[in-house]
């Protein structure tokens, strides 16, 4: 019997792992020579983790209507990997690439351009208001875009 509680516990915790992580999309700009990458952990209920290279990594909150709407497009568009792949010429030194990955698959590079109101449009879009919400939400970039407002 006791083994057979154990066993009940253990496929609880893989199926909680499980879960948890299809509550989860990673956004990952690779950064460049001038750039630092920076990776933002997404959560649904919209607590956000940004981890740019080099720094400590933040919380930050970010707007749910926004979380929400990656997600659904996430949940509709099917696996990333079917995502048509498109290409545009990038500076080998300065040049970023833009990614998605979720449930185990990683989307085409979001930063080339793509068909307007395609499925890959929209998810870029969402994936872009994602990365500048979290980049708003740090109090120091507040703090600067108020200073450059006030020249």
């Amino acid at each position: 019997m006791r083994s057979g509680a154990v066993l009940s516990v253990f496929i609880a915790l893989i199926l909680m792992a499980a879960s948890d992580t299809a509550q989860q999309a990673v956004i990952e700009n690779t950064g460049s020579t001038n750039t630092a990458g920076v990776k933002l952990i997404v959560n649904r209920s919209g607590t956000a983790e940004v981890q740019q290279r080099d720094a400590e990594p933040r919380k930050a909150t970010l707007d749910q209507q926004l979380t929400q709407s990656l997600f659904e497009d996430l949940n509709s568009i099917g696996p990333l990997s079917a995502l048509p792949r498109t290409h545009c010429m990038k500076s080998v030194s300065f040049g970023t690439s833009l990614y998605v990955e979720y449930n185990g698959e990683r989307s085409p590079d979001l930063s080339c351009p793509a068909p307007a109101d395609s499925k890959l449009a929209i998810l870029q879009k969402h994936v872009r208001d994602l990365m500048t919400a979290a980049h708003a939400s740090h109090p120091s970039n507040i703090r600067n875009s108020r200073i450059d407002v006030s020249r």
